[in-house]
Order: structure tokens, then C-alpha cells, then sequence
């Protein structure tokens, strides 16, 4: 009966990536029925509509995330810098 209670540490990380796997899920679900529930009064267009729903993980770029070493060189803003 003991050897049946005792829990692997396999196991245990298993369980932790399933418990953190179902907490990203729902915090997703959360944010995009908000996106929902805030975009049904506001949109003209189904179009319009989805795009805020498929955008409602996304956050804005800070200035920390601007002058980071790892990330100063990336091009934020492609369309911003084409040349016509």
C-alpha cells in the first residue's frame, strides 16, 4: 500500500506542467472573452472583431523593452521605415 503513494518526481513535474498548462489557458480564455465582451459594442465589421479578439494576448512595447540590449536592434515597426 506505501508504494502506492508514493509520488515520482517525474510525476511530479508532469503534474506541474499540466497545472501551469490548464493556468495559460484559462488566463487566454479570460483575456479574449474580455476582448469579446469590449469589442462587441465597438466594431463595425466581424473583421474588425476578430482582429481585436486574435490581438488580446498581445502587450504594448515599453521603453525598458525598446532599450534592451538583446531586443535594440530589432525593427518594431517595419512599415514604419519602408521606403516609397
Amino acid at each position: 500500500m506505501d508504494d502506492l503513494a508514493m509520488v515520482t518526481a517525474k510525476e511530479l513535474l508532469m503534474l506541474r506542467e499540466s497545472c501551469m498548462q490548464s493556468i495559460r489557458e484559462g488566463e487566454l480564455y479570460q483575456l479574449r472573452n474580455d476582448a469579446k465582451l469590449r469589442a462587441v459594442n465597438t466594431t463595425q465589421s466581424y473583421d474588425e472583431f476578430k482582429d481585436i479578439v486574435d490581438a488580446a494576448h498581445l502587450r504594448p512595447i515599453t521603453q525598458k523593452d525598446k532599450a534592451d540590449a538583446k531586443t535594440k536592434s530589432r525593427l518594431w515597426n517595419s512599415a514604419a521605415r519602408q521606403e516609397y
